[in-house]
Protein backbone atom coordinates (compact mmCIF):
# COMPACT_ATOMS: atom_id res chain seq x y z
CA UNK A 1 0.00 0.00 0.00
CA UNK A 2 1.27 3.47 -0.85
CA UNK A 3 2.06 6.28 1.54
CA UNK A 4 -0.86 7.92 3.27
CA UNK A 5 0.42 11.35 4.15
CA UNK A 6 -2.16 13.99 4.96
CA UNK A 7 -1.57 17.03 2.72
CA UNK A 8 -0.98 20.27 4.57
CA UNK A 9 -4.25 22.17 4.34
CA UNK A 10 -4.21 24.96 1.81
CA UNK A 11 -0.58 24.30 0.87
CA UNK A 12 -1.24 23.12 -2.67
CA UNK A 13 0.18 19.69 -1.83
CA UNK A 14 -0.50 16.53 -3.81
CA UNK A 15 -0.70 12.88 -2.75
CA UNK A 16 -1.55 9.72 -4.67
CA UNK A 17 -3.98 7.00 -3.64
CA UNK A 18 -5.83 4.10 -5.15
CA UNK A 19 -9.14 5.59 -3.99
CA UNK A 20 -10.19 9.13 -3.15
CA UNK A 21 -13.50 9.38 -1.33
CA UNK A 22 -15.29 12.73 -1.28
CA UNK A 23 -17.38 13.05 1.85
CA UNK A 24 -17.05 11.80 5.42
CA UNK A 25 -20.61 10.83 6.27
CA UNK A 26 -21.94 7.28 6.73
CA UNK A 27 -21.61 6.50 3.00
CA UNK A 28 -18.05 7.78 2.64
CA UNK A 29 -16.78 6.22 5.87
CA UNK A 30 -18.30 2.83 5.10
CA UNK A 31 -16.87 2.93 1.57
CA UNK A 32 -13.44 3.60 3.07
CA UNK A 33 -13.70 0.54 5.33
CA UNK A 34 -14.44 -1.64 2.31
CA UNK A 35 -11.71 -0.23 0.08
CA UNK A 36 -9.10 -0.37 2.86
CA UNK A 37 -9.98 -4.00 3.57
CA UNK A 38 -9.21 -4.75 -0.07
CA UNK A 39 -5.69 -3.40 0.36
CA UNK A 40 -6.39 -0.17 -1.53
CA UNK A 41 -4.69 2.99 -0.34
CA UNK A 42 -7.61 5.23 0.57
CA UNK A 43 -8.10 8.91 1.36
CA UNK A 44 -11.22 10.66 2.59
CA UNK A 45 -11.58 14.40 2.07
CA UNK A 46 -14.48 16.05 3.88
CA UNK A 47 -15.56 19.31 5.40
CA UNK A 48 -16.63 17.42 8.53
CA UNK A 49 -16.42 13.75 9.43
CA UNK A 50 -19.89 12.43 10.16
CA UNK A 51 -21.75 14.63 7.70
CA UNK A 52 -25.35 15.43 8.56
CA UNK A 53 -25.42 12.55 11.04
CA UNK A 54 -23.53 14.79 13.46
CA UNK A 55 -26.60 17.01 13.73
CA UNK A 56 -29.15 14.24 14.23
CA UNK A 57 -30.52 14.71 17.73
CA UNK A 58 -31.68 11.10 18.04
CA UNK A 59 -31.21 8.08 15.78
CA UNK A 60 -33.57 5.19 16.43
CA UNK A 61 -33.49 3.25 13.17
CA UNK A 62 -29.81 2.27 12.88
CA UNK A 63 -29.51 -1.47 13.41
CA UNK A 64 -27.90 -2.38 16.73
CA UNK A 65 -28.95 0.79 18.55
CA UNK A 66 -32.41 1.25 19.99
CA UNK A 67 -31.72 4.97 20.39
CA UNK A 68 -28.46 6.87 20.03
CA UNK A 69 -27.60 10.58 19.60
CA UNK A 70 -26.17 11.38 16.19
CA UNK A 71 -22.98 12.80 17.71
CA UNK A 72 -22.39 9.58 19.66
CA UNK A 73 -22.92 7.48 16.54
CA UNK A 74 -20.40 9.60 14.63
CA UNK A 75 -17.90 9.14 17.50
CA UNK A 76 -18.22 5.38 17.01
CA UNK A 77 -17.77 5.87 13.25
CA UNK A 78 -14.50 7.72 13.92
CA UNK A 79 -13.25 4.97 16.22
CA UNK A 80 -14.09 2.32 13.64
CA UNK A 81 -12.38 4.05 10.72
CA UNK A 82 -9.27 4.69 12.83
CA UNK A 83 -8.58 0.94 12.83
CA UNK A 84 -7.78 1.08 9.13
CA UNK A 85 -4.94 2.70 7.19
CA UNK A 86 -7.18 5.45 5.83
CA UNK A 87 -6.01 9.02 5.41
CA UNK A 88 -8.71 11.40 6.61
CA UNK A 89 -8.38 15.00 5.44
CA UNK A 90 -10.96 16.99 7.38
CA UNK A 91 -11.84 20.64 6.98
CA UNK A 92 -11.36 20.80 3.19
CA UNK A 93 -14.07 21.00 0.53
CA UNK A 94 -13.72 19.61 -2.99
CA UNK A 95 -14.36 22.03 -5.82
CA UNK A 96 -13.23 20.02 -8.87
CA UNK A 97 -12.69 16.46 -10.14
CA UNK A 98 -10.50 16.28 -13.24
CA UNK A 99 -9.70 13.12 -15.27
CA UNK A 100 -5.92 12.82 -15.69
CA UNK A 101 -3.56 10.07 -16.93
CA UNK A 102 -6.07 7.27 -16.52
CA UNK A 103 -7.02 8.42 -13.03
CA UNK A 104 -8.39 11.56 -11.42
CA UNK A 105 -7.14 14.72 -9.77
CA UNK A 106 -9.37 15.91 -6.93
CA UNK A 107 -8.87 19.57 -5.99
CA UNK A 108 -10.03 21.29 -2.82
CA UNK A 109 -10.87 24.92 -2.20
CA UNK A 110 -8.02 25.01 0.29
CA UNK A 111 -5.42 24.21 -2.39
CA UNK A 112 -4.78 20.48 -1.97
CA UNK A 113 -4.73 18.01 -4.87
CA UNK A 114 -5.36 14.31 -4.34
CA UNK A 115 -4.66 11.91 -7.19
CA UNK A 116 -6.72 8.72 -7.28
CA UNK A 117 -7.11 5.76 -9.60
CA UNK A 118 -10.80 5.80 -8.72
CA UNK A 119 -13.18 8.18 -6.98
CA UNK A 120 -16.25 7.69 -4.80
CA UNK A 121 -18.49 10.73 -4.43
CA UNK A 122 -20.30 10.51 -1.11
CA UNK A 123 -20.64 14.19 -0.31
CA UNK A 124 -24.23 13.87 0.86
CA UNK A 125 -27.15 16.16 0.34
CA UNK A 126 -25.96 19.59 1.36
CA UNK A 127 -29.24 21.27 2.26
CA UNK A 128 -30.00 24.86 1.47
CA UNK A 129 -30.24 26.75 4.75
CA UNK A 130 -32.59 29.40 6.03
CA UNK A 131 -29.55 31.48 7.04
CA UNK A 132 -31.46 33.17 9.85
CA UNK A 133 -30.60 33.78 13.52
CA UNK A 134 -31.14 30.75 15.73
CA UNK A 135 -30.97 28.18 12.94
CA UNK A 136 -27.37 27.00 13.37
CA UNK A 137 -27.56 27.04 17.16
CA UNK A 138 -30.62 24.77 17.24
CA UNK A 139 -29.68 22.19 14.60
CA UNK A 140 -30.50 18.79 16.04
CA UNK A 141 -32.64 20.41 18.74
CA UNK A 142 -35.71 21.12 16.68
CA UNK A 143 -34.13 22.40 13.48
CA UNK A 144 -34.09 19.54 11.00
CA UNK A 145 -33.41 19.06 7.29
CA UNK A 146 -35.04 15.63 7.12
CA UNK A 147 -38.65 15.07 8.14
CA UNK A 148 -38.32 11.36 7.34
CA UNK A 149 -35.44 11.10 9.83
CA UNK A 150 -36.81 13.24 12.65
CA UNK A 151 -40.54 13.65 12.12
CA UNK A 152 -41.57 10.84 14.46
CA UNK A 153 -40.00 12.67 17.41
CA UNK A 154 -42.59 15.43 17.01
CA UNK A 155 -45.74 13.36 16.68
CA UNK A 156 -48.77 15.41 17.71
CA UNK A 157 -46.70 18.57 18.34
CA UNK A 158 -46.93 21.79 16.28
CA UNK A 159 -44.21 22.19 13.66
CA UNK A 160 -43.24 24.52 10.83
CA UNK A 161 -42.09 23.47 7.36
CA UNK A 162 -40.09 26.00 5.34
CA UNK A 163 -40.15 25.61 1.56
CA UNK A 164 -42.51 25.64 -1.38
CA UNK A 165 -41.59 22.68 -3.57
CA UNK A 166 -42.68 19.04 -3.55
CA UNK A 167 -40.29 18.02 -0.74
CA UNK A 168 -41.81 20.71 1.50
CA UNK A 169 -45.38 19.65 0.69
CA UNK A 170 -44.52 16.00 1.29
CA UNK A 171 -42.92 16.90 4.63
CA UNK A 172 -45.99 18.87 5.66
CA UNK A 173 -48.31 16.00 4.74
CA UNK A 174 -46.09 13.50 6.52
CA UNK A 175 -46.20 15.54 9.72
CA UNK A 176 -49.98 15.96 9.41
CA UNK A 177 -50.24 12.16 9.21
CA UNK A 178 -48.44 12.14 12.57
CA UNK A 179 -51.21 14.34 14.01
CA UNK A 180 -48.94 17.38 14.08
CA UNK A 181 -50.44 20.83 13.38
CA UNK A 182 -48.30 22.24 10.55
CA UNK A 183 -47.52 25.76 9.37
CA UNK A 184 -46.13 25.60 5.82
CA UNK A 185 -44.12 28.76 5.10
CA UNK A 186 -43.17 29.57 1.52
CA UNK A 187 -41.77 32.80 0.13
CA UNK A 188 -43.08 31.95 -3.35
CA UNK A 189 -46.26 30.26 -4.65
CA UNK A 190 -46.27 26.52 -3.97
CA UNK A 191 -44.84 24.35 -6.76
CA UNK A 192 -46.03 20.74 -6.97
CA UNK A 193 -48.05 18.32 -9.08
CA UNK A 194 -51.85 18.45 -9.13
CA UNK A 195 -52.24 15.30 -7.01
CA UNK A 196 -49.99 16.60 -4.26
CA UNK A 197 -51.65 20.02 -4.28
CA UNK A 198 -55.07 18.35 -4.00
CA UNK A 199 -53.93 16.35 -0.97
CA UNK A 200 -52.59 19.52 0.62
CA UNK A 201 -55.88 21.40 0.11
CA UNK A 202 -57.76 18.53 1.71
CA UNK A 203 -55.63 18.48 4.88
CA UNK A 204 -57.08 20.76 7.57
CA UNK A 205 -54.11 20.26 9.89
CA UNK A 206 -51.87 22.27 7.53
CA UNK A 207 -51.92 26.08 7.50
CA UNK A 208 -50.32 27.48 4.34
CA UNK A 209 -48.45 30.80 4.50
CA UNK A 210 -47.62 31.67 0.90
CA UNK A 211 -45.66 34.90 0.50
CA UNK A 212 -44.14 34.59 3.98
CA UNK A 213 -40.62 33.80 5.14
CA UNK A 214 -38.97 32.60 8.33
CA UNK A 215 -36.76 35.36 9.75
CA UNK A 216 -35.70 33.80 13.04
CA UNK A 217 -35.77 30.51 14.96
CA UNK A 218 -36.58 30.97 18.64
CA UNK A 219 -35.55 28.75 21.54
CA UNK A 220 -32.93 28.13 24.20
CA UNK A 221 -32.21 24.43 24.56
CA UNK A 222 -34.86 23.46 21.98
CA UNK A 223 -36.92 25.19 19.30
CA UNK A 224 -39.90 26.99 20.80
CA UNK A 225 -41.09 28.94 17.78
CA UNK A 226 -40.32 30.67 14.50
CA UNK A 227 -40.68 34.31 13.62
CA UNK A 228 -42.32 34.81 10.22
CA UNK A 229 -42.82 37.93 8.13
CA UNK A 230 -44.61 38.74 4.89
CA UNK A 231 -42.23 39.01 1.97
CA UNK A 232 -41.46 42.69 1.50
CA UNK A 233 -42.81 43.55 4.91
CA UNK A 234 -41.00 45.90 7.24
CA UNK A 235 -38.89 44.44 10.02
CA UNK A 236 -40.66 44.14 13.39
CA UNK A 237 -43.87 45.71 12.05
CA UNK A 238 -44.90 42.56 10.18
CA UNK A 239 -43.18 39.99 12.43
CA UNK A 240 -45.29 37.21 13.91
CA UNK A 241 -44.14 34.58 16.40
CA UNK A 242 -45.52 31.11 15.64
CA UNK A 243 -45.05 28.65 18.53
CA UNK A 244 -43.69 25.33 17.22
CA UNK A 245 -41.59 22.47 18.58
CA UNK A 246 -39.61 22.02 15.37
CA UNK A 247 -38.92 23.52 11.98
CA UNK A 248 -38.21 21.31 8.98
CA UNK A 249 -36.21 23.12 6.31
CA UNK A 250 -37.13 21.77 2.88
CA UNK A 251 -35.69 24.35 0.50
CA UNK A 252 -33.77 21.97 -1.75
CA UNK A 253 -30.09 21.14 -1.75
CA UNK A 254 -26.85 22.29 -3.34
CA UNK A 255 -26.53 20.29 -6.60
CA UNK A 256 -23.61 17.96 -7.29
CA UNK A 257 -22.92 19.84 -10.52
CA UNK A 258 -21.27 22.61 -8.52
CA UNK A 259 -18.10 20.54 -8.11
CA UNK A 260 -18.48 17.70 -10.64
CA UNK A 261 -18.58 20.20 -13.50
CA UNK A 262 -20.54 17.96 -15.86
CA UNK A 263 -18.21 14.97 -15.32
CA UNK A 264 -21.14 12.70 -14.35
CA UNK A 265 -24.79 12.65 -15.32
CA UNK A 266 -27.31 14.11 -12.88
CA UNK A 267 -31.10 14.13 -12.92
CA UNK A 268 -33.39 17.16 -12.88
CA UNK A 269 -33.08 17.32 -9.07
CA UNK A 270 -29.31 17.58 -9.22
CA UNK A 271 -28.77 14.01 -7.94
CA UNK A 272 -26.02 11.85 -9.43
CA UNK A 273 -27.38 8.97 -11.49
CA UNK A 274 -25.86 5.59 -10.59
CA UNK A 275 -26.19 2.01 -11.77
CA UNK A 276 -26.72 -1.09 -9.67
CA UNK A 277 -22.97 -1.20 -8.96
CA UNK A 278 -22.91 2.48 -7.86
CA UNK A 279 -20.98 3.44 -11.01
CA UNK A 280 -21.76 6.85 -12.46
CA UNK A 281 -21.79 7.70 -16.17
CA UNK A 282 -18.01 8.22 -16.01
CA UNK A 283 -15.91 5.03 -15.65
CA UNK A 284 -13.96 4.98 -12.41
CA UNK A 285 -16.25 7.44 -10.65
CA UNK A 286 -18.72 5.88 -8.22
CA UNK A 287 -21.26 7.55 -5.95
CA UNK A 288 -23.14 6.63 -2.80
CA UNK A 289 -25.52 8.09 -0.24
CA UNK A 290 -27.81 11.09 -0.38
CA UNK A 291 -25.99 12.62 -3.36
CA UNK A 292 -27.34 9.88 -5.66
CA UNK A 293 -30.71 9.22 -7.28
CA UNK A 294 -31.21 6.03 -5.24
CA UNK A 295 -34.32 5.86 -3.08
CA UNK A 296 -34.17 6.69 0.64
CA UNK A 297 -32.43 9.34 2.71
CA UNK A 298 -31.44 7.39 5.81
CA UNK A 299 -28.14 6.80 7.62
CA UNK A 300 -28.44 3.05 7.31
CA UNK A 301 -29.19 3.25 3.57
CA UNK A 302 -26.22 5.57 2.98
CA UNK A 303 -23.93 3.15 4.83
CA UNK A 304 -25.15 0.25 2.70
CA UNK A 305 -24.62 2.22 -0.49
CA UNK A 306 -21.11 3.11 0.67
CA UNK A 307 -20.32 -0.57 1.16
CA UNK A 308 -21.58 -1.35 -2.33
CA UNK A 309 -19.54 1.47 -3.89
CA UNK A 310 -16.38 0.38 -2.07
CA UNK A 311 -16.77 -3.22 -3.19
CA UNK A 312 -17.61 -2.23 -6.76
CA UNK A 313 -14.68 0.16 -7.10
CA UNK A 314 -12.29 -2.51 -5.82
CA UNK A 315 -13.61 -4.96 -8.41
CA UNK A 316 -13.33 -2.33 -11.14
CA UNK A 317 -9.71 -1.56 -10.25
CA UNK A 318 -8.75 -5.24 -10.20
CA UNK A 319 -10.22 -5.59 -13.66
CA UNK A 320 -7.89 -2.99 -15.14
CA UNK A 321 -4.74 -4.21 -16.80
CA UNK A 322 -2.57 -1.29 -15.77
CA UNK A 323 -2.42 0.68 -12.55
CA UNK A 324 -1.83 4.44 -13.06
CA UNK A 325 0.68 5.70 -10.54
CA UNK A 326 1.74 2.16 -9.64
CA UNK A 327 -0.90 1.76 -6.90
CA UNK A 328 -1.72 -1.65 -5.52
CA UNK A 329 -4.76 -3.40 -6.91
CA UNK A 330 -5.41 -5.43 -3.79
CA UNK A 331 -7.62 -8.48 -3.28
CA UNK A 332 -11.11 -8.63 -1.85
CA UNK A 333 -11.42 -9.92 1.69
Amino acid sequence: MGETLVPEQGAGSSSEYDVVIIGGGPAGLTAAVYTARQGLSTAIVAGEVGGQAVWAGKVENYLGFELIPGAELVKLFREHISRFAVTCIEGELVNAIVPADGGFEVYTREGSCLVGRGVIIASGRAPSRLSVPGEKELIGRGVSYCSTCDGAFFRGRPVAVAGGGEPALQAALQMADLDAPVVLVSEKPLRAGDALMEKLRGEDRIEVREGWKVTRVEGDEHVSGVVVRKVGGAASEEDELVPVAAVFVEKGSIPAEEFTGGLVDVNDRGEIEVGKDAMTSHPGVFAAGDITDDYGRQIIIAAGEGARAGMALGKWLRGRRTAPGGGASGQAN
